[in-house]
């Protein structure tokens, strides 16, 4: 069940993640954090993904299993028409039951936390544009002290 509800807020992060990889300079990047930002913070972006994905999940629940059970079963030296033909996940898990609900009640506030780390990152994009020219200038202190022989 929180495989489940992992997997559907892994799918509503990656949504905006190929405008960020499509991203060039550092200033088109930090405008590309905000508008991811500003899309996982969005109410209306949320409550829609969290339909689409509480569907999506109530679909999985019914996904026959018998199938793969049965495979398994003959792989395990078991009797294969032992297995329920019927078997679902829904089935085979009580709590199963509840993930659509779940996932609807979770994924907003999940997408609001990715939507704060989205921003934060924005933030630190100019820190680390600091941190990499610092970096070249030790490097090339460094490389010239070699080269000196110190």
């Amino acid at each position: 069940m929180r495989t489940l509800i992992a997997t559907a807020a892994f799918f509503a992060l990656a949504a905006p993640l190929p405008a960020l990889a499509q991203a060039g300079p550092v200033d088109e990047t930090e405008a590309t954090t905000a508008e991811i930002e500003a899309t996982l913070g969005d109410p209306a972006t949320q409550a829609a993904m969290a339909e689409g994905m509480a569907a999506a999940s109530e679909a999985i629940l019914d996904v026959p299993l018998a199938p793969l059970a049965k495979a398994v079963a003959r792989a395990a030296g078991e009797d294969p028409e032992a297995v329920d033909p019927n078997m679902t996940l829904r089935s085979t898990n009580p709590g199963a039951e509840d993930v659509p609900n779940r996932v609807r009640e979770r994924l907003p506030e999940v997408m609001g936390q990715m939507a704060g780390m989205a921003g934060g990152m924005g933030a630190m994009i100019p820190a680390m544009k600091e941190m990499a020219a610092r970096m070249v200038e030790v490097m090339a202190e460094v490389g010239a002290r070699a080269r000196v022989g110190y």
